[in-house]
């Protein structure tokens, strides 16, 4: 880049001022390139930890799946065993 301003500076103002257009459209592009690096670790970071979220959500749901299972399973035993006892009584 630098023999490139170099080369043009020996055209005097109008070489020094496309010289100066280039260098600031370098930048432009180095400082987008640093900002898309930027966002992109950003953005990975937030989907780590929605994907880390959701996984601890998807625990909790199996947790109280199993619970209600459970607790169903023993109100249909309770259940069973008071019709038995009823009919027993009867």
């Amino acid at each position: 880049m630098e023999s490139i301003i170099e080369g043009l500076a020996q055209y005097g103002p109008l070489g020094l001022w496309t010289a100066s257009l280039l260098w600031m459209n370098w930048q432009q592009r180095k400082d987008m390139k640093e900002e898309e690096k930027a966002s992109k670790e950003i953005l990975h970071y937030h989907q780590e930890q929605i994907v880390q979220k959701l996984t601890e959500q998807e625990h909790l749901l199996q947790k109280a799946i199993e619970k209600i299972d459970g607790g169903l399973s023993d109100m249909r035993q309770k259940y069973a065993e008071d019709r038995i006892r009823h009919m027993k009584n009867q």
